[in-house]
């Protein structure tokens, strides 16, 4: 920590709360640990809710990152994560289209928070489970034509294969809730798996080169500032939509 450098005139690293919300089952914790420890763990207890902290070596500079892993129940209070967080993952399982529903309704209901409160904040729809392709029962057009709806980002991902899948996700978040912030985004890193990797002249530029390609936001390529809201659609899944909200309790 002595050796890392701050981003702010007043010495303090830059912190940034991100909540994970979506159904049970859909991978939340074992993306949580995924990212802060680099670990995949395959069971957890899904009625476990915690709050973990990971320092971010950002070139040479500190990054703290706060990841709430949530477990939404029938009677819960939901601003204790809707006021807290900088940024928003809502997660569901490709193999699973229930739980894709059920992210339909916390997008609708984010975003509408959002603007109530004239905020700017960072949410990604995920797909998590890509390694279970042979089970899957959402469609990736599916997902992203939903992400388009909400002007939000859009990742299919697992926790159960490739680190950098994973911090990808979360550095991307970063980016742009670093930019809600204070004003302008920050570098996109180089991703190894050994932090410590010697790159020669002629690796580093090519990896920085594919980064910044994949990684690097430049403002006029952001979400527009203000989240939109879906289009009213009067289909069959309305009644599924108020059966959802109903059980769920969201932001009443």
């Amino acid at each position: 920590m002595s050796g890392r450098r701050v981003f702010h005139r007043n010495g303090a690293s830059p912190e940034f709360n991100i909540a994970l919300v979506g159904a049970l089952g859909v991978g939340k914790s074992a993306l949580t640990v995924k990212y802060i420890t680099r670990r995949f763990i395959m069971e957890y207890d899904p009625d476990l809710e915690g709050t973990y902290t990971k320092h971010e070596d950002w070139d040479g500079h500190d990054v703290i990152v706060h990841v709430m892993d949530t477990c939404d129940k029938e009677d819960s209070d939901h601003s204790r994560y809707l006021k807290w967080a900088d940024a928003f993952l809502i997660v569901y399982s490709i193999t699973n289209r229930q739980t894709f529903e059920v992210a339909r309704v916390y997008m609708e209901n984010i975003s509408n928070y959002l603007k109530g409160q004239e905020r700017d904040c960072p949410v990604a729809l995920v797909g998590n489970k890509i390694d279970l392709e042979r089970y899957r029962q959402v469609n990736k057009s599916e997902g992203s034509e939903l992400a388009t709806e909400y002007d939000s980002i859009f990742y299919e991902i697992t926790a159960a294969e490739e680190y950098e899948l994973v911090e990808k996700v979360f550095h991307r978040v970063i980016q742009e809730a670093h930019h809600d912030k204070y004003g302008h985004i920050l570098q996109p890193l180089f991703i190894a798996d050994d932090r410590t990797t010697t790159w020669s002249p002629q690796q580093a530029m090519s990896q920085q080169s594919s980064q910044q390609q994949t990684q690097h936001l430049h403002p006029s390529q952001r979400r527009p500032k203000s989240p939109k809201g879906a289009p009213e659609k009067k289909d069959e899944k309305g009644q599924q939509k108020k059966t959802l909200n109903k059980f769920f309790k969201i932001f009443n």
